[in-house]
């Protein structure tokens, strides 16, 4: 079966999305609704992503680093979004509404989740990984793998949620410079921030964040 990341959405996200759902003939603007799922969507896919797992792990100079990173992404998205976003004819929202929809998936126990497909390459290597860390292994053997793994997944989510979907919007050439830019900016901070964090983590922090990110791989139902 495909696999996929995926996280569980808020109850005010998930209201938003099948409002939307709902409302795809509706004459009244469309715009703002869009608009609002799209900025929640790349909150909440970083506070996943990120957030959860760093709250887990013990004060360091690691967690205020990749905190800060949170911080930095999430403002640098929702700027770039702030450009890209605009009034828009119920007509060009189709796309957008489409990619939404595209982003839904049941995993393997019928939770409802919101994410983008992952080869099964990378979810087969990312897995036993996890796996090993998770059992004990020696994290210094696993390390330079996962951190390469890591960088590829980050391309992954960068390229659904950034690059795709920003070409289902109605974008001029200026914008669409900005778009491209504005991705290849956050890819290169978390390509970054990954050879930074990933090599330094404690044998607990690896595992805390193993465990975590394990549990946001599934495949489709």
């Amino acid at each position: 079966m495909p696999s996929f990341f995926g996280f569980i959405p808020s109850p005010s996200l998930l209201s938003d999305i099948q409002q939307a759902q709902r409302s795809r003939n509706a004459s009244e603007p469309m715009y703002p609704l869009r608009d609002k799922i799209a900025l929640a969507l790349n909150d909440e896919l970083l506070d996943r992503v990120l957030s959860d797992g760093l709250k887990e792990f013990p004060p360091s100079d690691r967690k205020d680093t990749a905190e800060k990173l949170v911080g930095y992404v999430k403002s640098t998205v929702r700027a770039l979004l702030g450009q890209l976003l605009s009034k828009t004819p119920n007509e060009k929202i189709v796309a957008s509404l489409d990619f939404i929809e595209g982003s839904i998936y049941h995993d393997e126990s019928g939770q409802l989740r919101v994410g983008a497909p992952l080869g099964s390459a990378l979810v087969g290597q990312m897995q036993s990984n996890f796996a090993a860390i998770l059992a004990g292994e020696d994290q210094s053997k696993i390390k330079p793998a996962l951190t390469e793994q890591y960088k590829k997944f980050a391309d992954m989510m960068v390229k659904h949620f950034m690059v795709d979907f920003n070409k289902t919007l109605d974008l001029g050439m200026i914008k669409r410079k900005a778009a491209d830019v504005g991705a290849g900016v956050v890819t290169k901070a978390v390509h970054i921030a990954i050879n930074k964090l990933i090599p330094n983590l404690t044998d607990e922090e690896l595992k805390i964040l193993a465990k975590h990110h394990s549990q946001l791989i599934h495949q489709t139902n």
